[in-house]
């Protein structure tokens, strides 16, 4: 009766196999697995990032992949975002058919048109038999309950993926109606969701506690940290320069501790340090975020040793850091960062410069001070991060040596090769969940 069931709903030849015990062998075998999203696509940091190494990992073992966008994140320019197209050798369209993006109360509507699409392109895809797996990724109740409901309905497999508290969760902007009501219902996704999963999957210890916590059974919450290509992101040794050069690349988000950095550069600068700094991205979202380091760069005087690029294309990215000697990746000690792990941290040691992070979440789990990246304390003053980035500017042969140690803790913690087991596992216990339900 069971076969019989899984064949009337649609369910591909190779997960009605994984399913019932006969699979192709090694591995789970070539499974449709559907992700909605909210994402800058094509381009785009943050999650969109996120989002492209999951789809890289599973592309790699051999699993047809696509994703249906709700509508941009609305942190990259609107001129880079294009409604359809391939990301990470998967087809993905916004499914609104644009990609304007409203803000506040004004987007409720088309956030409830956006689940009536995918609930359309979910139905379809299940007719077809080209459905098997529908990923949730960073959603919350508006979307993610009643798309469970019908996909449990369906006999669709269904994965929660997290990697940031929630944002009405922890903002202090607790005073307008909108925000009030997106509380509501980041609180409402985080009691009744995480149980109806199949599986979830989330970026941190921190959030691996958390749902941990709020499903009927622990084993199906699972930690997937951060995943980068080190293949493509490895970079040969920059040139020794007179003025080292020092990068940040990220979206001026507040996880950033963008005003220690600011003035950690003043500090260096007033001690006649040589170096040079640039700063990349933007974030159309929070525009004022970037306008405040703008400002902090002028008061501080350093406009002449501070470049700042605004957004650029991924590629632009990869040439900057070949051009630098020092990457910047210094969190604030606040929710943010002890419930994430930066995606841009294992790219930057992947690359194998020398990166000066700060012991917040989960880093410490992953690097020591002086031995794989120059790690300051949570919450280190301005005058703590100048102490590491003079170490970093006068002292090549560390770079060198730092540097290459934490490409290897980039290859063996968050390479695409590791991680390709970990989502395998993940699949199939939650096919196997599915078919015990």
């Amino acid at each position: 009766m069971l076969i019989e069931n899984e064949h009337r709903i649609g369910m591909s030849e190779t997960a009605r196999r994984t399913m019932i015990g006969v699979g192709d062998g090694d591995g789970i075998g070539h499974i449709h697995i559907a992700f909605v999203t909210v994402a800058d696509l094509p381009e785009g940091g943050g999650n969109t990032t996120r989002l492209k190494s999951l789809l890289q990992v599973l592309h790699r073992s051999g699993h047809r992949v696509r994703v249906w966008n709700e509508h941009a994140l609305g942190v990259a320019p609107t001129q880079v975002l294009q409604p359809r197209g391939t990301v990470a050798d998967a087809h993905y369209e916004f499914v609104l058919g644009s990609t304007e993006r409203r803000s506040g109360m004004a987007s409720a509507g088309d956030k409830l048109s956006a689940v009536r699409a995918v609930t359309r392109n979910m139905l379809s895809a299940r007719k077809a038999g080209a459905l098997d797996v529908l990923w949730f990724n960073n959603l919350s109740f508006y979307d993610v309950a009643p798309l469970t409901w019908l996909a449990r309905r369906n006999g669709i497999v269904t994965v929660q993926a997290y990697e940031d508290e929630r944002l009405e969760v922890v903002s202090r902007d607790g005073r307008s109606l909108s925000r009030r009501l997106f509380a509501l219902n980041s609180r409402m996704a985080d009691r009744w969701c995480p149980r109806r999963a199949d599986a979830v999957v989330t970026i941190s210890t921190y959030l691996r506690t958390k749902y941990s916590s709020l499903v009927d059974d622990p084993d199906r919450v699972y930690l997937v940290p951060t995943i980068v290509s080190c293949d493509e992101w490895h970079l040969p040794e920059p040139p020794e320069e007179i003025e080292p050069h020092l990068l940040y690349v990220g979206a001026f988000g507040e996880q950033d501790d963008l005003a220690g950095i600011v003035d950690a550069l003043a500090l260096l600068n007033d001690s006649s340090i040589p170096f040079r700094a640039t700063f990349l991205g933007a974030n159309q979202r929070d525009s004022h975020l970037v306008h405040d380091v703008v400002a902090r760069i002028r008061d501080r005087g350093i406009e002449d040793r501070v470049r700042l690029r605004g957004f650029v294309p991924l590629e632009e990215v990869r040439r900057e850091i070949a051009r630098s000697h020092v990457l910047l990746n210094i969190r604030r000690d606040a929710v943010w960062s002890r419930s994430g792990l930066s995606t841009k941290l294992s790219e930057s040691l992947a690359s194998g410069r020398l990166v000066v992070t700060a012991a917040v979440g989960d880093v410490p789990h992953y690097l020591s001070d002086g031995e794989n990246a120059l790690v300051v304390p949570a919450g280190a003053s301005a005058r703590r991060i100048a102490e590491a980035l003079s170490l970093a500017c006068t002292n090549a042969e560390l770079r060198r040596r730092v540097g290459a140690a934490g490409r290897e803790v980039a290859r063996q913690q968050f390479d695409v090769a590791v991680h390709q087991r970990t989502l395998d596992t993940v699949l199939t216990e939650a096919l196997h969940r599915r078919q015990s339900a």
